[in-house]
């Protein structure tokens, strides 16, 4: 396993919102690839750095396409450079796992990196990839973040595209946030837009695309 560090910047301001997130001082956001942090997370992710939590991103894995000579990792750490700086978290980091390669890995030995990286935390963030088809690099890292969670004794939450984005990419009910328990976010979706066009636009198959989670005023979060 290699990591780099890719930033360490305060968060973003306090601001006023209806439905702010779980109260939490240092949140450790998992990520199964940087397409995530912006895409899907974004939002989420900003309403967080804004309540004053303290925020702490690990992608798991680097770009999809192959990359013998490792040239595209500094173009990854870069644009994630940028992203995160607008996003308010504080720190940013990526393991050297290969994209569509994470189900090879088991969760325990993920979450054993997860730890080996990131600070004290009370609370991890990933996406919740419980509904029938979710891509197996979503699964795995959601299976990681669980297990991180379950040693330090601290909640996991799930992230789910809010009502608008769920309707407009088919998304399953569980998915949709229908499911009992959610926990609606108010997130900012300007930080959000401005971090997604810090990325080179993903590939027409990513299945980030079918989370985007840019439309509408809010996400929504589920307990894992």
């Amino acid at each position: 396993m290699r990591a780099t560090t890719v930033i360490d910047v305060a968060p973003a301001q306090g601001r006023t919102t209806t439905c702010p997130p779980p109260e939490s001082r240092r949140l450790l956001v998992v990520c199964s690839h940087p397409f995530d942090v912006t895409h899907a997370l974004g939002g989420v992710i900003a309403a967080f750095a804004a309540a004053g939590t303290v925020v702490q991103i690990v992608c798991l894995t680097h770009d999809p396409g192959p990359d013998p000579e490792r040239r595209r990792r500094p173009g990854d750490a870069a644009e994630l450079l940028q992203a995160t700086r607008l996003l308010g978290a504080r720190e940013a980091v990526l393991l050297d796992h290969g994209a569509a390669h994470l189900q090879w890995n088991p969760p325990e030995t993920l979450a054993c990196e997860l730890r080996s990286v990131a600070g004290p935390v009370d609370a991890v963030l990933t996406v919740d990839a419980r509904a029938p088809g979710a891509h197996p690099d979503l699964v795995r890292a959601m299976r990681a973040a669980r297990r991180v969670g379950a040693r330090l004794h601290c909640p996991v939450y799930g992230w789910v595209p809010g009502p608008e984005a769920a309707a407009a990419a088919d998304v399953p009910p569980l998915l949709a946030g229908q499911a009992d328990g959610t926990i609606p976010v108010d997130c900012d979706r300007a930080r959000q837009r401005a971090a997604i066009a810090c990325q080179d636009a993903p590939g027409a198959e990513d299945p980030v695309l079918s989370l985007s989670g840019a439309d509408g005023p809010r996400d929504l979060l589920t307990v894992l």
